[in-house]
């Protein structure tokens, strides 16, 4: 059994660190097209946004938040960190 120790703190986010993190976990994949598909976002946008040629826009990067399981609250910059679970003895 495990007991969940309140609701994950918020911390404050660097917009870039996340845009650059995400950038890198898209390049990553196995295949774009894929995470295009799944995020459901064009491919071509991920391309661009993969050269640097373009930042995606904020609905797109809560697509591909949502797609890479990262939780953040856009509108207030802050990434929500899960609540802590730890095993009762």
């Amino acid at each position: 059994m495990s007991e969940v120790l309140g609701q994950g703190a918020a911390i404050p986010l660097d917009l870039v660190m996340l845009v650059d993190g995400i950038r890198k976990r898209v390049a990553a994949a196995a295949s774009v097209y894929e995470v295009a598909e799944a995020a459901n976002v064009t491919a071509p946008t991920l391309y661009a946004f993969i050269k640097k040629e373009r930042v995606p826009t904020i609905d797109t990067l809560q697509k591909l938040c949502n797609h890479f399981a990262i939780t953040v609250d856009v509108a207030t910059h802050k990434q929500v960190m899960p609540p802590v679970v730890r095993p009762i003895s």
